[in-house]
């Protein structure tokens, strides 16, 4: 129960940390890099307390879901591992000791490209984890469920749009190296529409593991239909 606990307050916690990430400019150099160590510390407790999927990794059967599953925690990984070494080696405050001459450039197009990327992966990672406590909703309460679901679809809806908005498949595809930040704009408006993205990418998550999984029941039950 008490690592049941934990796990739910990283998750939010990391939660909370991510559109502050994506604010970089608007939250100022020092406290990004603070946030980014404190995702990193977060990340590396969250594999410690979840260190059996790597032994799983290789037993067992893998049906589309699982292999969905496990080819979007290894990006994950990548991506939790690139960013925060990219970020000490161009760091101003706390890892200047570490900078190395004539790489910042480069560094910092591969950050940036890969800080939308791992965004974007975060979220449909958290979405993927959602499916269970939506159906046990869906059973309980289930005029909560669709409530929560046209609120949701209603948001991932204006998330599209804000994913334009924001430029963000430009950033993804490497066609803007430099991250722009409307400075007059109120930040609440920037986290909202983050905050939109990230519902949108969740349920992106959510929807995608669903599928695979009545993809894989039909798959078996097709497997099962012609061994008779």
């Amino acid at each position: 129960m008490a690592k049941k606990r934990i796990r739910i307050i990283m998750d939010i916690a990391m939660t909370v940390l991510l559109p502050m990430l994506m604010a970089y400019s608007l939250i100022g150099e020092k406290f990004h890099e603070i946030i980014g160590t404190l995702m990193f510390a977060l990340f590396i407790l969250h594999h410690v307390l979840n260190r059996k999927w790597y032994g799983a990794i290789f037993k067992g059967k893998y049906n589309t879901r699982r292999t969905f599953l496990t080819a979007l925690d290894a990006f994950l990984i990548v991506f939790m591992i690139e960013q925060p070494v990219g970020g000490m080696l161009m760091s101003k405050h706390l890892y200047t000791f570490i900078q190395i001459q004539g790489i910042s450039a480069a560094v910092r197009e591969i950050h940036l490209c890969l800080a939308y990327w791992g965004f974007v992966i975060l979220c449909i990672h958290a979405g993927t984890h959602l499916t269970a406590s939506l159906k046990s909703l869906k059973e309980k309460k289930r005029i909560v469920f669709y409530f929560l679901t046209v609120i949701g679809t209603a948001v991932s809806i204006y998330g599209i749009h804000a994913f334009n908005k924001r430029q963000i498949p430009d950033y993804m595809l490497r066609k803007t190296v430099f991250a722009f930040f409307d400075y007059s704009e109120p930040r609440i408006l920037f986290f909202l529409d983050y905050l939109a993205i990230m519902i949108l990418f969740i349920s992106v998550g959510c929807v995608a593991v669903m599928g695979l999984a009545c993809l894989d029941r039909k798959i078996t039950m097709r497997k099962g239909g012609e061994a008779k």
